[in-house]
């Protein structure tokens, strides 16, 4: 094998990807894979200490089989000697690449190195040397051509859950979706696309593309995490743009999810979502995504009023995108400017970093953004019923439930359309899973890795346990999916209505949701150090009710699909939230 660097979860790793074994050496499967086939069994002999995980490691071996094939006779040297590493027909983006020789396992002498770094100055063409076989790429696959019948049928709500990947109930689900289907062509021909995220492999997602027949479209990506890879993409990919989002101060994050994409037809669409664009957050992980419908341009001439929705969405997402003052941004604001919009029924909810005072519309970004549309649109809700919260990470709220929660953020969130009055505090409920939730997850205790709630942290607020709830999602199949998924809502059990509910990028900190500054001599500022992005579902301006039916359909509206099963399972005596610190003990 090449020199590869060694994966940094070692045994542990429970990867199916051969891109993550092209770019990651694995010393037990090494040894394993040289040892060879048992004579007698026709097997590999895996040691005692591996068998737990017996089946992972057969399928990986088997992606080393096909990555770097032994060359045990003449025939087969002669083949990987003018063997050609993955390609493409003459339709797709790639061009042949061969190698003078495809190294075995083990191999490292310097020709090979060199001939690599030749090849491949980045990981990107690596990455792009994938199987002709699309299941050999991506674990879940679905039949092409009928996304736009599952969003047809998602309707009034088009909410969906991601697919996961061991949870084979999930694949057939009608509200579970794959990346492929959101670039399906049946929701309309891609001619470009924006991406802005925090966490992008720009390999894993142009494998994507490719397997959906887009490579060679212009692709604007704006990122938050650093990645050498994006920083020099446009190299090797003249179409794609990589940007990283500037943030004024080291603690910010560019956290939103959210994709643009134009059609062929004038048309184009916006998906917000919470997963991150690489595969671990698509694999065995819960993650939220809304697709609106397929906007159509407005007609030459028109008034450029004309076409907003009744929420003001594109008015509302119009002022996000130029809030992040990048230019490449412009011819997109502009398209969406000339874009019918009237078909959305949700609010766009943002959060940008700055400090923000109310103006004539309200509030407009964060907690207190929430705060003015409950005001305006949000049937009166008694104040019995609690505000449930559920995200992948928690930040720092404070010494007691009162210094932030209660103080800036519950207070936004319980209001509705009556005057507030003077009235108690909803109960605080906040679903994050248990150190036994992920260590039963699909991926045992690495199904953590989505959950960066730190013990330094935790220790400073206990009075959260007494709040804790535990991850279950049986109905939707995936109480074994650790959750990257972040919502927020109000519900009655009893009355089995939803009031209303957010799907966001936002955690539960007041970095994504913004804290109010606390001197009373000047105008109240919200404080707020992310980029994020969310969509808020309100009733009235959905189904023309005061609540979303919970469970079970109310005359023909279909009831709201939460992603998690209630009632809710408060934590017990015995137990303890997941942190991120458990990965590195």
């Amino acid at each position: 094998m090449l020199n590869l660097k060694t994966c940094p979860y070692a045994e542990k790793c429970y990867r199916r990807n051969p891109i993550h074994f092209g770019e990651f050496s694995h010393p037990h499967l090494n040894r394993i894979y040289e040892n060879g086939l048992d004579k007698q069994t026709k097997s590999y002999s895996i040691p005692p200490e591996l068998l737990e995980n017996s089946e992972l490691i057969l399928q990986q071996l088997k992606l080393l089989e096909k990555l770097f094939p032994k060359a045990d006779t003449d025939n087969k040297k002669e083949e990987n000697q003018k063997g050609v590493l993955l390609t493409s027909d003459s339709n797709s983006a790639f061009l042949l690449e061969k190698r003078n020789k495809s190294p075995t396992l083990g191999a490292s002498t310097s020709k090979a190195v060199a001939s690599n770094k030749a090849n491949d100055d980045s990981n990107i063409s690596k990455k792009q040397k994938m199987m002709h076989n699309i299941k050999d790429y991506i674990p879940v696959v679905v039949e092409k051509g009928r996304m736009a019948k599952k969003l047809e049928a998602a309707a009034p709500y088009n909410f969906f859950l991601t697919t996961i990947t061991d949870s084979k109930s999930t694949h057939r689900e009608p509200l579970s979706v794959t990346l492929q289907d959101i670039l399906d062509s049946s929701l309309g021909d891609i001619e470009s696309s924006v991406q802005i995220n925090f966490m992008v492999d720009i390999g894993w997602l142009l494998g994507h593309y490719y397997f959906a027949g887009i490579l060679h479209t212009p692709l604007l990506v704006l990122y938050g995490d650093e990645s050498p890879e994006l920083r020099s993409v446009s190299q090797h990919k003249p179409n794609v743009t990589a940007i990283k989002v500037a943030m004024p101060t080291p603690f910010a994050t560019s956290h939103t999810k959210m994709m643009l994409f134009a059609y062929k037809d004038g048309s184009m669409r916006v998906i917000v979502s919470t997963a991150n664009l690489y595969e671990d957050d698509w694999h065995n992980r819960t993650q939220g995504i809304w697709i609106s419908p397929r906007l159509t341009p407005l007609p030459e001439g028109v008034d450029t009023k004309a076409g907003e929705s009744i929420t003001n969405f594109r008015q509302d997402l119009m002022l996000y995108l130029v809030e992040y003052k990048i230019p490449k941004l412009q011819p997109w604001i502009g398209r969406i400017r000339k874009t019918d919009f009237s078909k959305i029924n949700v609010f766009f909810i943002g959060s940008v970093p700055g400090g923000h005072r109310e103006g004539p519309r309200g509030h407009p970004w964060g907690h207190a953004r929430v705060s003015s549309l409950l005001q305006k649109h949000c049937a009166p809700v008694d104040e019995k019923i609690p505000i449930v919260c559920q995200s992948s990470s928690i930040g720092s709220l404070g010494a007691n439930v009162q210094a932030w929660v209660q103080h800036d953020f519950l207070n936004s969130l319980r209001r509705d359309c009556m005057p507030l009055g003077v009235h108690q505090f909803p109960s605080f409920k906040m679903i994050y899973p248990s150190f036994g939730n992920v260590s039963r997850s699909h991926d045992g205790m690495l199904g953590g890795g989505c959950l960066p709630y730190s013990k330094s942290t935790n220790d400073k607020q206990p009075w959260l346990k007494l709040h804790l709830h535990q991850w279950s999602s049986k109905m939707r199949h995936r109480s074994q999916a650790m959750p990257h998924i972040k919502t927020y809502t109000r519900f009655d059990l009893e009355a089995q209505c939803v009031y209303w509910f957010l799907l966001t990028s936002a955690n539960l900190s007041k970095a994504a949701w913004g804290a109010f500054n606390k001197n009373v001599n000047i105008q109240p500022s919200l404080r707020i150090y992310n980029y994020e992005a969310g969509v808020l579902f309100l009733p009235r301006l959905i189904t023309g009710e005061d609540t979303f039916p919970l469970g079970a359909s109310r005359d023909d509206v279909p009831p709201f699909p939460l992603p998690y099963d209630v009632p809710l399972t408060p934590y017990g005596l015995d137990d303890k939230p997941f942190l991120m610190d458990y990965l590195h003990a």
